[in-house]
């Protein structure tokens, strides 16, 4: 029981981090995506940002669940373990968005040399990806459920050999 509220307390914690670092969140991989650095300010009162938010933060603060559901069911004991679940989890969680990140920066490079072949436009007319088509958030929440399974995988396969 002190393990669920250890679990509440900590992912209340998560998930006002996330509310406050969403906006640089977002900046980080904008800039990365389009090579511009945009200004973001109080982003979840963008039209229709108001459901990748609660993504975001929601992804942030699922995470002590996960482990949790992994830790008891799968009944990891040792240190290492439970830190290489965890480890598992979040890490997949990134690795997922920053490969919707890489599919994004060839998608607009795409765009750029197509429209510079092309000659219709000068450099400041090419189009690009729009903010609200990158999904990073619900790639990020995909990525750590992802993370969740691979872990149940991995250490209900090491907990129970019969399987």
């Amino acid at each position: 029981m002190k393990e669920y509220k250890i679990a509440i307390g900590l992912s209340t914690v998560l998930c006002l981090i996330a509310f406050f670092i969403r906006d640089r969140f977002l900046m980080f991989f904008t800039t990365e995506i389009i090579g511009e650095s945009p200004l973001f300010k109080d982003s979840w009162r963008l039209p229709g940002q108001v459901l990748p938010t609660l993504i975001f933060i929601f992804s942030f603060g699922i995470l002590p669940f996960l482990y949790l559901s992994v830790k008891n069911y799968c009944k990891v004991s040792s240190v290492r373990n439970q830190r290489l679940s965890l480890l598992i989890i979040s890490t997949s969680g990134l690795i997922l968005c920053s490969v919707r990140v890489v599919y994004l920066k060839f998608k607009v490079a795409q765009i750029r040399d197509l429209v510079r072949r092309a000659e219709f436009t000068s450099d400041g007319d090419i189009p690009s990806v729009r903010f609200q088509d990158m999904h990073l958030e619900s790639y990020l929440l995909v990525g750590l459920l992802v993370g969740w399974l691979l872990s149940i995988i991995i250490f209900r396969k090491s907990t129970n050999p019969k399987l």
